[in-house]
């Protein structure tokens, strides 16, 4: 069996660092979409891997607990972004990432901002109930009632519009 050389190692660091950033990137762009970071950063390395991870290998690349893959794995699962494809020779379950990447973004649209907006609608309805008197009292501006109403029209548009696209 070959002994890796002095050179090799440095490389594998090196590439270790690279790719570590690039996760840790990743993880700060879906936080900023509404996930944890942590979720990127699972999904980066099951989606770049070129087999199917369990948590042991999640857990190993990423330097995390095995309770924070195991929330996480969840988490991941449920928005069906990624997906149980079988068991490792030890046993252990192994994930790979949901080739539908369009659709994970459209499900994702549809049962968390979807369902956001409505809910927004909703108490804005109330709002809309009351007199010109009781908005005065609340020292809420009817114009921008009116407008907020238009704002929440357009964003269900906009939504409906991406979720069509994708």
């Amino acid at each position: 069996m070959p002994v890796p050389t002095l050179g090799s190692d440095m490389s594998r660091k090196t590439n270790n660092q690279q790719v570590d950033q690039l996760a840790e990137l990743i993880g700060e762009f879906i936080q900023y979409w509404g996930f944890k970071k942590i979720h990127g950063r699972i999904w980066f390395m099951i989606f770049t891997s070129t087999k199917p991870l369990d948590a042991a290998d999640l857990m190993e690349r990423l330097k995390i607990s095995k309770a924070l893959v195991s929330i996480s794995i969840r988490d991941l699962l449920q928005h069906e972004v990624i997906l149980e494809a079988g068991y490792s020779a030890l046993g252990t379950r192994t994930y790979s990432a949901n080739p539908d990447i369009h659709g994970v973004i459209a499900q994702v649209l549809k049962n968390r901002e979807k369902i956001m907006l409505s809910k927004i609608k909703h108490a804005l309805q109330d709002i809309k109930k009351l007199k010109p008197r009781e908005l005065q009292d609340a020292e809420l501006h009817e114009a921008s009632i009116k407008e907020m109403d238009k704002l929440i029209h357009r964003g269900e548009k906009m939504l409906n519009t991406l979720m069509a696209l994708i």
